[in-house]
């Protein structure tokens, strides 16, 4: 439940100076301490923002379950005929409100939030004369208002229908939280729109305070022109989006990883093309609860490629080497493998976040629906001809130029935990492929979302009415 976050903020026990090069994970682990007495200068305002980005490695979140969920929920992933039961109910579309899972993506989120705010409210009271340490805090609490701002709209892409969903995007969401309160509260749930406005505010305040151009492990301002182009185009707001994946495009400094050098991708840490990733270390990583442990054959090699996936690619795309083919032990004798993940069962792979090749499809996709077909066709031959440069140029118009991109999306993307969001933010219908059959589901359809933890219901009398269909 929400409100058992509100006395705790986890920060790190160690003592250190403030370094533009240290890395968050180079500190002691964590232990919680009075939320009250946490923040009082620059030191230890940078330990409470590392414990808020060791959040996001939770397997409840981006450790595993957001880059799970939206892939299952679609036709990108199936669960092995063994495995270890893990995720059933999304593969078979019976989610539950008791779900376990649902409740830890819940909890762990609503943690970052809180912690987050913490760091805000502690940040922006920090007094200083100090022009350089005034410089290092603002960065700080820019940090700590993107983590918030990516924290709510996963929320809302997975608790709420998309914003297109009514007309004025007035249908329910989840709580927004942004002040600091140690007493115990039962917050209501706010409409989408009202979250969305939340989002858009932290960004923009995160752009304001951030420092620094490009991040390790690390939100900055390429990150967070990223993340504002990807909220703009869920909102429908083309313009927003155009602008400001055309800022990363253009002024961010990123460039792609070439063909030749694809695999470096998911292997390098900080390459080129990434904007934002989750840094892990063999030291904190979640173990057989990792996302590398969760797709190895070496380890549990819980959810399989579809077929259909990656028969996509073709001979000639080197996107296909984020597959692997092989026999999973006493299971599928012919299965395929998430390679994107490559160090396996060491779980020390950075989650990729935010990458430049999404900016590109982003703005395909805003140029299109803006009628821009001649640039939005010029924008995914980058996409497309990375993959394979021999690959004819984009002729598609219209209906067939959207169905184009939305496929390039799910090749480029996948395993990345877009494909669910996609086509239900579309309007279209979904295909969940099992490892026995095929589930066809029309659009709209109230189990597209997730259910608010029945916890939640039971200990916050203002949370319902709970989402439609449970």
């Amino acid at each position: 439940m929400i409100v058992k976050f509100k006395h705790i903020l986890i920060i790190a026990t160690a003592v250190f100076t403030v370094s533009c090069s240290e890395s968050f994970l180079d500190i002691d682990p964590e232990q919680s301490i009075a939320a009250e007495n946490a923040i009082v200068d620059l030191s230890s305002l940078q330990t409470s923002i590392y414990g808020v980005y060791s959040k996001l490695q939770s397997n409840d979140y981006y450790g595993r379950t957001m880059y799970v969920i939206p892939e299952l929920m679609a036709d990108n992933l199936y669960l092995s005929s063994r495995n270890t039961g893990r995720y059933l109910e999304f593969e078979n579309f019976v989610v539950s409100e008791r779900n376990t899972e649902v409740e830890g993506f819940w909890d762990a989120s609503y943690e970052v939030i809180v912690n987050a705010n913490r760091a805000i409210d502690g940040g922006e009271k920090i007094e200083t004369s100090n022009t350089l340490e005034q410089s290092a805090i603002n960065q700080l609490v820019g940090e700590a208002y993107a983590i918030r701002a990516l924290t709510y709209f996963d929320l809302v892409r997975m608790f709420a229908q998309p914003y297109n969903y009514t007309a004025d995007a007035s249908h329910l969401a989840v709580p927004v939280i942004t002040e600091v309160n140690i007493d115990v509260t039962s917050p209501s749930r706010n409409t989408v729109n009202e979250v969305y406005t939340q989002v858009k505010a932290d960004l923009l305040s995160a752009l304001d305070l951030l420092q620094d151009d490009k991040g390790e492990g690390t939100f900055s301002k390429g990150a967070v022109n990223g993340l504002l182009a990807r909220v703009a185009l869920y909102e429908e707001d083309y313009v927003n989006a155009i602008k400001y994946s055309s800022e990363v495009i253009d002024n961010g400094g990123y460039t792609l990883i070439s063909n030749t050098d694809y695999t470096t991708l998911w292997s390098s840490d900080f390459n080129t093309e990434t904007l934002f990733e989750i840094v892990n270390t063999v030291s904190d990583n979640e173990g057989s609860n990792s996302l590398g442990h969760f797709f190895s054959v070496d380890g549990y090699a819980d959810a399989l490629v579809t077929t259909d996936l990656y028969n996509l690619y073709g001979d000639q795309d080197v996107r296909a080497e984020a597959v692997l083919s092989g026999e999973k032990p006493s299971a599928e004798t012919d299965a395929l493998f998430v390679n994107k993940f490559p160090n396996g069962t060491t779980a020390d792979d950075n989650i990729k976040i935010l990458r430049l090749a999404e900016q590109y499809l982003i703005r395909a996709e805003a140029y299109l629906k803006e009628g821009q077909t001649t640039l939005a066709q010029e924008d995914l031959n980058v996409i497309v001809k990375r993959g394979n440069p021999a690959a004819l140029n984009i002729t598609e118009t219209g209906t067939d130029l959207l169905n184009r991109i939305l496929e390039e999306r799910r090749k480029e993307l996948a395993f990345e935990g877009h494909r669910l969001f996609d086509l239900n933010r579309n309007k279209m219908d979904l295909t969940i492929i099992q490892s026995d059959q095929e589930l066809v589901v029309s659009y709209p359809n109230d189990k597209f979302i997730l259910p608010i933890p029945l916890s939640e219901i039971n200990s916050n009398p203002n949370i319902e009415p709970q989402n439609p269909g449970y």
